[in-house]
């Protein structure tokens, strides 16, 4: 072989080498920065099961609770019947109801829902009054959707658009 001809051959070979390491460097490089994104991923998940063992007690406590003081669920019929009493408003002075419409009753694995959509009217102090004796966390009540505005017809009251949801345990299997 000639000397050029070894030139060209080593030349060739470095190229060879060095194109070898840059493709391999790139494949290396791809590599650590997709371990090194695992890893903190990890460390973030393995800061929230810490926070959460810490508060295994306490969940605990919420869970049995929860257990003990979250309504049965009946049957459809008997909770449509027993929303849709507790939003008449028939010993609440100051406050009518009116436009009652049972909500469909949802099904989750954690809970039933039921509710009812209504309207109440009245001056301002006895449907808030009203409102928060419903709103009652303890009984498992909730208000959404409320909407309120003045009456039209009477400017000294208001009317107060909103549904009333209540959860109950899931039924035992």
């Amino acid at each position: 072989m000639k000397a050029s001809e070894k030139r060209l051959l080593f030349a060739l070979l470095a190229m060879l080498f060095l194109g070898a390491v840059v493709i391999g460097s790139d494949f290396y490089f791809d590599k650590r920065d997709a371990l090194v994104a695992e890893r903190s991923n990890l460390d973030t998940e393995w800061v929230e099961i810490e926070a959460l063992f810490e508060e295994k007690e306490i969940w605990e406590m919420r869970a049995e609770w929860l257990d003990q003081h979250q309504p049965e669920f009946a049957t459809t019929e008997e909770i449509s019947q027993e929303i849709y009493q507790l939003a008449l408003a028939e010993k609440v002075d100051g406050v009518t109801t009116s436009k009652q419409t049972l909500l469909p009753t949802e099904t989750t694995p954690d809970y039933v829902q039921a509710g009812v959509s209504l309207s109440a009217a009245g001056d301002l102090a006895s449907v808030f009054r009203w409102l928060h004796s419903l709103n009652r966390p303890e009984d498992f009540r909730v208000i959404r959707n409320l909407k309120v505005q003045p009456d039209k017809e009477k400017p000294e009251e208001i009317i107060a658009t909103f549904e009333l949801l209540r959860w109950y345990a899931p039924p035992q299997a």
